[in-house]
């Protein structure tokens, strides 16, 4: 943040209202799901979900504004993480479920303040529309990505490569990188399904998938592919690997994001659809390949 922007932000700070960190359990945590709530507009059990996601236990999940000790009029949730990147370990924070009660807006501001304070990797996917103007004041970077359904029927091709699929825990340990070790260990305790694929029974040439089944209409499965380790060993099995998830998981319906032309799924489908939307960024590591791992779309 400039230090223009800080001057003129600091003159607008209203110090009735005391700014905190909250952290998972405690009193802060009970008087934060009272303030979402409140909110009409919300589905407070999409945001309960996301603050279940806790990557680094001695890290806030999120930042509040309160009016006295037992009110929150605003909170900004975050999700801390350390990413692995070539050979170097950042800190990260995602941030999600920015909320300021009509009548304190004018102090939103002061919930990203410490976060950017802090210097570190930052990253959001789903910023509202009126965020937006002041995320871009803040020196973040704006990108577009874009989410993608398919429809597809359970179709094996004998031209690609036999594909194995498993969720065998030993194979983990005992064959992934480093790099891929941790991702793993990472999300091991989500309620996503973290899928081991290997080709022409060579556990060595494999792939790392991270899904999750979520139900569209209460009724409707659709599988979303978060995380593949190698998009291009994915997009020369395509067919086949798809073959083997709608079967595991009993879904013809299958979703991921993706930035720039790296979508996973050909556009031999015989339905597809397609909607763009907008991630910021701010001290994006060199060399960093964007991800939707340590997010909100995990919840």
């Amino acid at each position: 943040m400039s230090n223009n922007l800080l001057k003129k932000l600091e003159k607008r700070i209203d110090n009735t209202i005391k700014l905190k960190p909250i952290f998972k359990g405690g009193d802060d945590e009970i008087i934060l799901k009272k303030f979402l709530n409140k909110q009409n507009y919300l589905k407070p059990k999409n945001i309960f979900s996301i603050i279940e996601i806790n990557f680094l236990k001695n890290s806030p999940i999120g930042y509040a504004l309160y009016k006295n000790e037992s009110e929150i009029v605003g909170f900004l949730g975050t999700i801390f993480s350390e990413r692995k990147i070539e050979y170097s370990v950042y800190n990260h924070c995602y941030l999600h479920s920015w909320i300021v009660d009509e009548n304190y807006r004018t102090q939103s501001f002061r919930l990203i303040i410490p976060i950017l304070e802090k210097k570190v990797f930052i990253s959001t996917y789903s910023p509202i529309k009126s965020l937006e103007g002041l995320y871009e004041k803040l020196g973040f970077n704006v990108k577009s990505f874009s989410s993608k359904i398919i429809f597809t029927l359970p179709t094996n091709y004998s031209k690609q490569n036999k594909v194995t699929v498993s969720e065998d825990k030993s194979f983990y340990e005992n064959i992934l990188s480093d790099d891929l070790k941790k991702i793993y260990k990472d999300h091991l305790l989500l309620k996503n399904n973290i899928i081991f694929v290997y080709l022409n029974d060579n556990i060595k040439d494999h792939i790392l998938i991270i899904v999750k089944k979520r139900y569209k209409k209460i009724i409707l499965p659709i599988l979303e592919i978060i995380y593949v380790s190698n998009s291009l060993k994915y997009k020369k099995n395509e067919k086949n690997i798809n073959y083997e998830l709608i079967k595991r998981f009993k879904t013809c319906i299958l979703k991921e994001n993706f930035f720039g032309n790296n979508s996973i799924f050909s556009e031999n489908y015989f339905f597809s659809k397609v909607r763009n939307k907008k991630a910021y960024f701010k001290n994006i590591p060199e060399k960093f390949n964007i991800d939707f791992l340590y997010s909100e779309i995990l919840s």
